[in-house]
C-alpha cells in the first residue's frame, strides 16, 4: 500500500488513517488494509463486501475493481459508498463516507503492470459477478489465457481499474474496558476538516 506524503492540517483525517492501518500492520495483523466496502444497488439496497485499500492520498482512498462488476456497476450508477476498517489486536475501527471517481489510466496500467502474474490472469478471465457455467470452465480460460501470453506481458481489461473514495466524513473508534469508547467524527466541506466528539 502506498501513501503519497506532503500532507498538511487539511489532510490529517486522511494521514491518521494511514497510521492506524501501519500500527495494523506492525502488530502483525492478517491483511491490515483490508476494508468493508458497502454500496446500494438499483432496487436502494445496500450490498457489501472486502477490498484492499492499495494506496492513500491527500484526495483519499483507492482500491482496484472490475468496472463492470456488481460493485463497479453498483458505483457508476450511485458514487456515495461507506467504508470500513476494524482490527481486533488495536481494538480500533475506523467509519468512512465519501464519493468514488475512477482513477487515470494511468494509474490503472501502472498499477496492473505491478500485480503478480497470476492475478492478471485472473482479472483479464474474470468478468466479476458474472454467472458462470463452471468453475472447471473459469481455470480452463485462464490456462487458455496464460498459454497465450505465455512471453509477453498481459493487457489490462479496460473494464478493470481504481476508484478514488473522496471521503466527506471519517470517524475513529478506540476500544474502552469501561465500554465507553471513544469516537471522533471529521466532516469536511471539501476545504477544511470540522471535528467533533460522539457518545458512543
Amino acid at each position: 500500500m502506498q501513501f503519497y506524503e506532503n500532507s498538511n492540517d487539511l489532510e490529517y483525517p486522511i494521514l491518521k488513517v494511514h497510521e492506524w492501518v501501519q500500527e495494523a500492520q506492525k502488530e502483525s495483523v492478517a491483511l491490515p488494509h483490508a476494508m468493508n466496502i458497502a454500496t446500494i444497488n438499483d432496487n436502494g439496497k445496500p450490498s457489501s463486501r472486502m477490498v484492499l485499500l492499495k494506496r492513500i492520498s491527500q484526495e483519499g482512498f483507492v482500491f482496484f475493481t472490475d468496472y463492470e462488476g456488481g460493485k463497479g456497476t453498483q458505483i457508476s450508477n450511485f458514487s456515495h459508498v461507506a467504508l470500513n476498517f476494524w482490527w481486533a489486536k488495536t481494538n480500533k475501527q475506523i467509519r468512512i463516507e465519501g464519493e468514488c471517481s475512477k482513477v487515470s489510466e494511468k494509474e490503472n496500467n501502472e498499477y496492473f503492470e505491478s500485480r503478480p502474474r497470476g492475478s492478471q490472469i485472473s482479472a483479464s478471465v474474470s468478468l466479476q459477478s458474472q454467472e458462470i457455467e463452471s468453475y472447471d470452465n473459469l481455470v480452463k480460460d485462464s490456462e487458455e489465457l496464460e498459454n497465450k501470453y505465455l512471453d509477453k506481458e498481459i493487457p489490462r481489461p479496460k473494464r478493470w481499474g481504481g476508484f478514488l473514495v473522496k471521503p466527506s466524513s471519517i470517524e475513529f473508534w478506540i476500544d474502552q474496558k469501561n465500554r465507553l469508547h471513544k469516537r471522533e467524527l471529521f466532516t469536511t466541506d471539501g476545504s477544511s476538516w470540522k471535528k467533533t466528539l460522539l457518545s458512543p
